[in-house]
């Protein structure tokens, strides 16, 4: 009995070992299939690009089909449409040199092919170089030509790719330049940026000098000079008796306090306008009394330039905010009396004197049209009125020009 069933048993293992060879015969294992090959045809190997180019390459299915093909450049995905499943494909995948950017970098592509159920994949890998020529300025515009005294001008600047800063210098005043337009010139990478900047009351007629720096994203920088052509403006003479009540409160240490303090809060500057495209107005519909620039001689034996413009006003008129921006003063003072002044963004302010009233605080945001106080005699008057200022990067201009065309980014 011992005998029989070791000589059964055997007979099993027997059978087994032969049913694991037949399955390995007939495919029941699982084998695997040769990977994909790709070929990259371009850019070579260390090849330096100096303009857009292209990595061109072919991926072949060995067995099954492909699919899927993957390509990272510099660690970055490149989006492909949905890929039809076939054996064989060729490849097209731009390189924009200026959105690389110079230096080293590195192409993969990766492909995975597919048999029923068995899978394989394979990846290759490329080096190239990328050198470009630093940004230049190719073109300078001033609106206007020539500009007057106490205005403001617009400098526009092309060039002839990208560009990260750019920044002007003129009458001892920097500002900032913004882009504006972009996607120009043959490849669609020149750029347009534009300044809004002052010509002081009291600049030399004739040609000054205008600075610009600029500096691509790339670490290179320019710097050219200009001639801003500065025009004479016609300024009358005026001369103010004062009331004795005035005099007392012309004292020189009070109005440097005064000035002085004004030109810190007007000389900060925020970057974000504030101000709608074309949106400013009159803050009070009444005539001029005294205009922008009039050269003033006192009774006191002292003499000014008028930096602002006297509008007739009735004591008790509402006073509005030439356009939308923040208040950053809303007092008291000795000289300047009730006093609001609006930062409006991008260097630009707004002053508003006399006021018998304040309707807002500092810190508040208002907008064009709005109320911001009652026109009044208060300060340093001898009735009352609206005395409107405008600064741009602290220098003064004449409010109604400013009013009449606004300065604009668009």
């Amino acid at each position: 009995m011992k005998t029989k069933r070791i000589a059964k048993h055997n007979r099993t293992i027997g059978w087994t070992i032969a049913a694991l060879a037949l399955t390995a015969l007939t495919g029941g294992c699982k084998r695997e299939i040769p990977p994909p090959t790709i070929m990259i045809v371009t850019p070579a190997e260390g090849e330096v690009l100096r303009a857009d180019g292209e990595l061109t390459f072919t991926v072949q299915a060995v067995e099954g089909v492909l699919e899927a093909v993957e390509v990272m450049v510099n660690d970055d995905p490149v989006q492909f449409p949905a890929l039809e499943l076939k054996t064989f494909g060729r490849f097209r995948v731009p390189l924009p040199v200026r959105e690389l950017g110079p230096g080293e970098h590195r192409i993969s592509v990766t492909a995975r092919a597919v048999d029923d159920e068995l899978r394989s994949s394979a990846a290759v890998g490329r080096g190239f170089d990328v050198e470009l020529p630093p940004t230049a300025l190719i073109d300078v515009e001033l609106v206007p030509e020539r500009v007057e005294q106490g205005r403001f001008f617009s400098v526009d600047l092309t060039f002839d790719g990208p560009v990260a800063e750019a920044s002007g210098a003129v009458f001892e005043r920097g500002f900032p330049f913004y882009l504006v337009e972009e996607s120009l010139g043959e490849g669609g990478w020149g750029e347009r940026w534009r300044a809004v900047a002052a010509c002081r009351l009291y600049a030399e007629p004739g040609g000054n000098t205008l600075t610009v720096d600029y500096s691509d994203p790339y670490g290179n920088g320019g710097s050219e000079s200009y001639t801003l052509e500065v025009t004479r403006g016609d300024f009358e003479s005026y001369y103010i008796q004062l009331s004795p009540d005035v005099e007392s409160k012309l004292d020189p240490a009070i109005i440097e306090r005064e000035s002085a303090y004004t030109k810190e809060v007007v000389g900060r500057y925020s970057p974000e306008q504030l101000w709608e495209p074309g949106g400013f107005v009159r803050p009070v519909p009444g005539r001029i009394t005294s205009p922008f620039g009039q050269q003033r001689t006192y009774s006191t034996g002292g003499s000014s330039s008028h930096i602002g413009v006297d509008l007739k006003a009735a004591d008790g008129e509402p006073v509005v905010a030439a356009a939308r921006g923040r208040v950053v003063i809303a007092q008291e003072m000795i000289v300047r009396g009730g006093f609001v002044c609006i930062d409006h963004g991008r260097g630009l302010f707004s002053l508003y004197n006399h006021l018998s009233r304040l309707d807002v605080a500092e810190g508040q945001m208002v907008e064009a049209g709005e109320r911001i106080g009652l026109a009044g005699s208060t300060g340093v008057v001898t009735g009352p009125h609206l005395h409107f200022e405008v600064r741009l990067t602290t220098w003064a201009v004449d409010p109604l020009a400013l009013i009449e065309n606004p300065p604009a980014y668009e």
